[in-house]
């Protein structure tokens, strides 16, 4: 296990851009780590969404792409259905003019190699005015590669991402439609896929919903047993998690795996992260809105993590104890939901490195603190790591010492090392000092990358 002094910290304080608070993706490519930032806002020129380049031989960053820059209008400011009653939008209006980002964010990267074997890097964007996939030969020169939303410019992102044999899918999640977001779902799930995206030709994969109208979205897949897995988001009766070999023209022949969020119910919302690791996938549930959906009304709940195995069957890591059509289901590690923590609402990114997986999540304590003008603020994201999936140890339970470090939104193993991705809220410091009245520290603001190895 990669212990707490095996994890340095190589960027800090948004690198460049204190405003840029999550970072939302990675990917390895031609030796070096590109990284996705994502503002959650969009206020202005400073809110640009970047990609950047991290040279591990020579412990250097470089930006490799920017947003462009629009006109602000109607799509500029939007509410966000996760904050409830608040009349505070999220950007700037139209009435207070001047230009805005394209892109306030990157939610997906992933590579594929073309017909001719050239690796390519797919980056996939957070917009108001219809998710862009982008591409690039050397990782320095970026273009689109697809119509915003892929026809349809209300999607907000395309958040799943994967390269499969010769084939890449791209699940939508989210929308922007009249002055409204909802960063998570659509009007019913769906997942595209082509095997030429330079051609922009793109296909359903499956049919939408999986035939079920509550899937609401494609939140997360992944690559297993000569097979994709795709996980869903349903607010009304809980994730399902469908397999398919991706042979034949599409859209393909699926078989559901699991249904109703594992037993669980609509607690168990979404498949916010899956991976493989030692002969299963493992696949981890989350709620959005710090824990509980005000949009939806689910929650509050903390997460759990299931695996699953090639046959189809699964076990209960970390969670709740049930009965289940397939049997009685107790944890396997004996630790509730969210490793036995309320406020671990998302099991929000796992990566295998070095025969040991590893599981980071997003923790709502600090804003809760924030937010409720308590006497001080506790939290910081939580990172655990077992060898056998079911004997945990925590490698940080306070976000490497940084309370307002409240999420591992990226794990990403390669050869350089493992490196973590956080989503950090230095904001709620000044928050909690307003409603405290009691002095702000000073300190550095935006997201942070580690590397352990």
């Amino acid at each position: 296990m990669l212990e707490r002094a095996r994890f340095t910290e190589i960027g800090r304080d948004g690198i460049g851009n204190p405003r840029s608070l999550v970072a939302q993706s990675m990917g390895y490519f031609d030796g070096a780590l590109f990284l996705g930032v994502t503002h959650p806002s969009g206020d202005g020129p400073e809110d640009a969404a970047r990609i950047l380049r991290y040279d591990p031989d020579a412990s250097t960053w470089e930006v490799v792409y920017e947003s462009p820059l629009v006109e602000a209008d109607e799509n500029a400011a939007v509410h966000d259905v996760y904050r409830g009653e608040s009349s505070r939008k999220l950007g700037r209006g139209q009435e207070k003019g001047g230009l805005v980002p394209r892109y306030r964010g990157f939610r997906g990267i992933t590579q594929l190699a073309n017909g001719h074997g050239e690796p390519l890097l797919f980056a996939s964007t957070l917009s108001h005015w219809g998710s862009q996939l982008l591409v690039s030969r050397d990782g320095r020169h970026f273009e689109e590669a697809c119509e915003p939303g892929l026809g349809d410019p209300n999607v907000l992102s395309f958040r799943a991402t994967l390269g499969f044999r010769d084939k890449l899918f791209i699940a939508p999640v989210g929308t922007v439609r009249e002055g409204v977001m909802d960063r998570n779902f659509g009007d019913v799930a769906r997942l595209f896929v082509s095997d030429d995206p330079m051609s922009r030709q793109w296909h359903d994969a499956m049919e939408p919903g999986f035939g079920d109208p509550t899937n609401l979205s494609v939140f997360a897949i992944a690559a297993f047993d000569d097979h994709v897995y795709a996980g869903t988001g349903n607010p009304e009766r809980g994730f399902e998690l469908w397999k398919t070999r991706a042979q034949g023209q599409p859209p393909y022949q699926w078989k559901r795996v699991l249904t109703r969020g594992a037993w669980r119910y609509n607690v168990n919302e979404t498949t916010a992260s899956m991976t493989a690791f030692n002969g299963a996938l493992y696949v981890g549930s989350g709620l959005p809105g710090l824990g509980y959906d005000k949009a939806h009304d689910v929650g509050p709940a903390a997460a759990e993590l299931i695996r699953v195995w090639p046959d189809d069957s699964w076990d209960l890591l970390v969670g709740a104890s049930r009965f289940t059509p397939d049997g009685l289901k107790i944890p396997a590690s004996l630790r509730g939901p969210g490793y036995d923590d309320a406020d671990n609402s998302a099991m929000w990114a796992m990566a295998p490195y070095d025969s040991v997986l590893y599981v980071g999540t997003h923790h709502c304590k600090a804003f809760h603190d924030a937010l409720g003008g308590r006497d001080s603020i506790g939290g910081g994201f939580q990172l655990w790591a077992s060898a056998d999936g079911e004997d945990w140890d925590a490698v940080t339970m306070d976000g490497f010492g940084d309370v307002f470090a409240t999420g591992v939104r990226t794990l990403l193993p390669t050869p350089a090392g493992l490196f973590l991705g956080t989503s950090t809220h230095r904001e709620m410091q000044r928050l909690w000092s307003a409603r405290t009245r009691r002095p702000a520290q000073k300190s550095g603001t935006g997201l942070s990358v580690w590397l352990g190895r």
